[in-house]
């Protein structure tokens, strides 16, 4: 015959229309589960020899369990075992079905399928009795199990297994709030497709990313790229453990960086992985970003923190300080400016190399980070009038201080790298051993005089140059 699509509740809905097929039986007439035992007892009986009233079918004394169910089949309630069991033998009681395989169900029950691409296999194979007892059953749609999730299991495998996390309606053995029991126009008997049939019950993540900028893109297709939608190990359902699921499924180039990378950063290799700076569905930020990367850095680099090998990484709590001189990429909030957020071959994350000493040998390799911004001629070129105002005259101090070997100095032992409390990123300490060696730099209007432990007292001045020429 030809089905169409139905759902439960149109199942339902048709067979209360025939004159109460499925009845709840009243709570003072509830009868228990079948018995098999009780039934063995009414089959040693003698069965009846001539034509019997079916209303006299069901007693305690024959077929009695056919009425042991909580809610019973319409026919069943009103004791008409003639429409679905026709008599062929009275002599000896021998019955066959009323019409061939399922035509006994689809006499009363429609089951529209409509263009229903994915039909169940007991629709297609007609076997209506694999999920219904023709007699009663658990609910008024008369299943065999007491729920949806005990009766898929009976054919299905076990979707939940030891699995730590399980879906909602999964737990509560509500298979059809994700699947039609009969067709659908879906795979898998899924009411809806792709992330439409989540949404059905997540409506505030819809409304969350509809209201957001960016949208990462699983999310606006189809929430299984991420989630299993049974049960996982892992906690939201994710298929697992966030930093493999990212770079497994997706950003393999941030896997290979991060593998390859000679310094990890642990935000990346620990806890929540790449949710820990990432929010996984959307945000208003690019590159899904939590929050502004300074702000989010601060979350962890506001006091110091012990890395994987036992170092101290010192806090860098001064970048909020509101009262100091920010260097430019903390003052626009990008850490990334100098450091590789995920992992790096250079010490502090940092993109490029930098000298960490205070005395270097002049290599401009070793100020490659610098240079990413700075004019490297600062360092290159003697005499820079306009290049810098750390002129002596003409002579440019930078290439004074630094371009020298073994013993010329790196930047950090004039500049802050983050932020200061003097113009220009100028430190009024620098690390110096266990010394925290002095500075004392005081800026005029044409140059400035640094009275620091490594030098006497000098000044130098743009417009009438100190002659440090030896006496003749």
């Amino acid at each position: 015959m030809k089905y169409t699509r139905t759902t439960s509740t149109a199942l339902t809905i048709a067979t209360i229309c025939i004159a109460g097929i499925v009845t709840t039986l009243p709570a003072q007439t509830q009868v228990a589960q079948p018995d098999p035992a009780a039934e063995s007892v009414a089959q040693t009986l003698p069965l009846p020899t001539t034509q019997i009233d079916p209303q006299s079918c069901v007693t305690a004394d024959c077929h009695a369990n056919v009425k042991r169910h909580s809610v019973l089949h319409g026919p069943v309630n009103v004791n008409a075992c003639d429409a679905c069991h026709t008599l062929t033998d009275a002599k000896t009681h021998t019955y066959i079905p009323a019409r061939e395989q399922a035509d006994t169900c689809t006499f009363c029950h429609v089951i529209e399928t409509g263009p229903a691409q994915t039909l169940h296999e007991p629709l297609v194979t007609r076997d209506c009795t694999g999920c219904h007892d023709p007699h009663g059953g658990f609910d008024r749609n008369s299943l065999k199990k007491p729920s949806m999730s005990e009766l898929c299991a009976s054919c299905h495998q076990d979707v939940i297994g030891n699995k730590k996390h399980v879906h909602g309606p999964v737990a509560a053995g509500a298979c059809g709030m994700c699947h039609q029991p009969h067709a659908s126009q879906n795979p898998k008997l899924l009411i809806e497709t792709g992330r439409e049939l989540c949404v059905g019950c997540h409506m505030e993540m819809d409304q969350q990313l509809a209201e957001v900028d960016f949208v990462h893109e699983p999310a606006k297709d189809d929430c299984l790229s991420c989630h299993n939608a049974h049960a996982t190990d892992f906690p939201m359902l994710v298929k697992q453990e966030p930093g493999l699921l990212c770079t497994n499924a997706c950003h393999e180039d941030i896997k290979q960086a991060v593998n390859d990378a000679k310094y990890k950063h642990s935000a990346v290799t620990q806890d929540r992985g790449c949710v820990n700076c990432h929010t996984p569905h959307g945000g208003d930020l690019a590159k899904l970003m939590k929050d502004r990367p300074i702000d989010l850095c601060m979350t962890c680099h506001d006091q110091s923190v012990t890395a994987d090998d036992g170092r101290l990484i010192a806090s860098v709590s001064e970048v909020t300080n509101p009262n100091l001189i920010k260097h430019g990429p903390v003052a626009e909030g990008s850490c990334g400016g100098c450091h590789n957020v995920h992992g790096s071959e250079f010490a502090k994350l940092l993109i490029d190399e930098y000298p960490a000493t205070f005395y270097q040998p002049f290599d401009l390799e070793s100020y490659r980070l610098c240079f990413e911004c700075h004019d490297k001629q600062l360092v290159l070129t003697p005499d820079a009038k306009g290049l810098t105002g750390f002129r002596n005259g003409d002579t440019n101090m930078h290439f004074l201080h630094v371009n020298k070997d073994p013993r010329g100095r790196s930047c950090r032992a004039c500049h802050s790298v983050h932020a200061s409390t003097i113009a220009l990123h100028l430190r009024e300490t620098v690390p110096y051993g266990k010394w925290e060696l002095p500075i004392n730099f005081q800026q005029t209007d044409t140059g400035g005089t640094c009275s620091p432990g490594c030098h006497k007292p000098k000044s130098y001045d743009r417009d009438n140059p100190v002659d440090y020429k030896p006496a003749q």
